[in-house]
C-alpha cells in the first residue's frame, strides 16, 4: 500500500482451525478486565458447520458485484517477541476472501480501510494479493499486513490502530476492484 508502509509476509497459519477457537477462548477467559474480556469473546468468530472464519465478519457492501468478497479481516496487537524474530511491536491484519464465482482465483486487487470507534479513517489504500480461491470456496490469506511501532516517529498508524485494535472497535473493510483467474482470465469492479 503506497505510502502507508504496510509490509507482507507469510503468514504461517493459512485458516483458522478448532484449536484457533479454543486458544482464543482461553485467552478471553484470561483477561481480568471485565469490559476487555466482553470485547474479546465478540470478536471471537465461531466457524460455521461448513466453513471456517478467522475473525469478525465484513459488512456486507451492497454496492460489490465482485465475485470474490472479503468475509473477515482478523486484526490484533503482536508484541515484540525476539525468539520469533519480531523486534517491534506491530499490529497485524490477516484476510479472508469467498469466491463465489465458478473459476478459481490466483490473484486479487482491493482497497483496504481501517476506521476507529468514530468512523475515522486510519488506513485507506490499495493492495494485490496472490491467493488461491477454489470456486465456492473461502481461503484465508496467507499474506497478510502489518504496521510497526517506530518508537521515534509519532502519530504513525501503528499509534493510531493500537487502541482501536485492542479495545475491538477497529473495523477493517476490504473491497474486491479485480481479480486474476487460472485460466488467465481477469475481471475489474
Amino acid at each position: 500500500m503506497r505510502a502507508l508502509y504496510i509490509s507482507f509476509f507469510l503468514c504461517l497459519t493459512a485458516s483458522a482451525s478448532y484449536a484457533d477457537l479454543i486458544s482464543d477462548v482461553r485467552s478471553c477467559k484470561a483477561e481480568s478486565d471485565s469490559l476487555k474480556r466482553l470485547t474479546c469473546f465478540d470478536a471471537i468468530a465461531v466457524p460455521g458447520p461448513a466453513e471456517a472464519s478467522t475473525g469478525p465478519t465484513a459488512p456486507p457492501n451492497p454496492l460489490s458485484k465482485a465475485p470474490v468478497e472479503s468475509v473477515s479481516a482478523k486484526m490484533r496487537v503482536q508484541n515484540k517477541d525476539y525468539q520469533r524474530q519480531i523486534y517491534h511491536s506491530r499490529v497485524e491484519l490477516a484476510p479472508t476472501f469467498k469466491n463465489t464465482s465458478k473459476k478459481t482465483v490466483v490473484a486479487i486487487a482491493h482497497t483496504l480501510t481501517v476506521t476507529d470507534a468514530f468512523g475515522d479513517k486510519i488506513v485507506d489504500g490499495e493492495s494485490k494479493l496472490d491467493i488461491k480461491i477454489p470456486p465456492g470456496k473461502t481461503a484465508a490469506s496467507e499474506t497478510f499486513y502489518f504496521w510497526d511501532d517506530n518508537p521515534f516517529i509519532q502519530g504513525e498508524p501503528y499509534d493510531k490502530l493500537t487502541g482501536p485494535v485492542s479495545t475491538g472497535t477497529a473495523k477493517a473493510t476490504l473491497l474486491v476492484t479485480k481479480v486474476i483467474y487460472s485460466d488467465g482470465s481477469s475481471e475489474s469492479f
